[in-house]
């Protein structure tokens, strides 16, 4: 899949381009049923499947004091993209002159001027132009005498609740990771580079990888999880225009710590994880995390011996967790 921040670098293939437009954040399972019907379509007619987002999103330009943390790096959500099959994300540069396009300029200019869009898929809650002022029935009203369908997708349930980015936060946010991966469709998951730290993990006789954390990241509620880790191997810069593709390596099950360690007098938020079974070395590599079920809350134990029996019960958990999981 290609990535690209400017529709001057959007390749030219087949019949043209079929369009769908989003924030795209998590790509949840109501996105995942938009880019799927997406691909299809484009499929279909021998066209090319362009996914329309925005970096950064726009809440972040436009109100970035409410601004939620993000669910995934654009990175993360190009690989997702290029898994679903998508041909093109057009990543654009949200900024104050580009919330300034009237809903009518960015269908006549945008969309079709530069893009020569020839369908468009929208959810049914999508808002375009200044000020939000364009909904998924103006873009009917607006491709109509263009001869551009436009297809409006209506929500995706799962457990009687509508599929949006915001529920995926709100359940990441309280730790019930089961309930976010049930709306994402896959776990929650957050990548980081392993660099050093004090080494009391190994100490323990449970050496852990300190996985440094992009800021603006939406991270867990702190506490104890089962997780799952896969080794990226070397960081890579992401630097559009660039071909994407989903990255893989070796899993390991594994226990995480997300916290401020109070047992020993930290006060630094740290995600650390004890890979089950490795014994390498990880510094410097690149990981991704999926936490997959919460275990307990961080707690300050009374000495040394106290917290090792603890992790020690921690493993069973977790191992026990994976097992049946598997």
């Amino acid at each position: 899949m290609e990535l690209v921040t400017r529709i001057a670098d959007v390749p030219l293939r087949g019949t043209g381009n079929i369009v769908a437009i989003g924030k795209w954040d998590g790509i949840h399972l109501a996105h995942q049923a938009i880019l799927r019907a997406l691909v299809n379509e484009a499929r279909r007619v021998g066209g090319q499947s362009v996914a329309i987002g925005f970096h950064p999103l726009p809440m972040a330009v436009l109100r970035p004091e409410l601004a939620p943390p993000m669910l995934q790096t654009l990175e993360e959500r190009a690989e997702v993209m290029a898994a679903l099959g998508v041909d093109v994300h057009l990543a654009l540069p949200f900024d104050r002159a580009f919330a300034d396009l009237t809903p009518e300029a960015f269908v006549h200019d945008v969309l079709v001027g530069q893009l020569g869009a020839r369908q468009v898929m929208v959810g049914f809650n999508n808002t375009f132009g200044r000020g939000g002022k364009g909904t998924a029935e103006t873009m009917r009203q607006l491709c109509a005498p263009l001869g551009i369908p436009v297809h409006v997708f209506q929500p995706v349930r799962v457990d009687g609740e509508n599929v949006s980015s915001t529920e995926v936060r709100f359940a990441v946010a309280k730790g019930r990771m089961e309930s976010a991966a049930r709306l994402l469709g896959r776990p929650f998951a957050i990548r980081g580079t392993v660099v050093s730290g004090d080494q009391r993990g190994r100490q323990l006789g449970y050496p852990t990888a300190n996985i440094r954390i992009e800021p603006g990241r939406l991270l867990p509620a702190p506490g104890v999880y089962v997780a799952r880790v896969t080794l990226l191997g070397e960081p890579r810069p992401l630097l559009p225009p660039a071909t994407v593709a989903p990255r893989s390596g070796p899993v390991y099950g594994a226990m995480l710590n997300l916290g401020t360690r109070p047992t020993v007098g930290g006060s630094e938020l740290r995600c650390e994880a004890h890979l089950f079974d490795f014994g390498g070395d990880l510094y410097g590599s690149e990981v991704q995390v999926d936490f997959l079920q919460y275990l307990r809350p961080e707690r300050a134990f009374p000495g040394v011996e106290a917290l090792v029996a603890q992790l020690r019960a921690d493993e069973q958990a977790a191992r026990a967790w994976l097992e049946r999981n598997a």
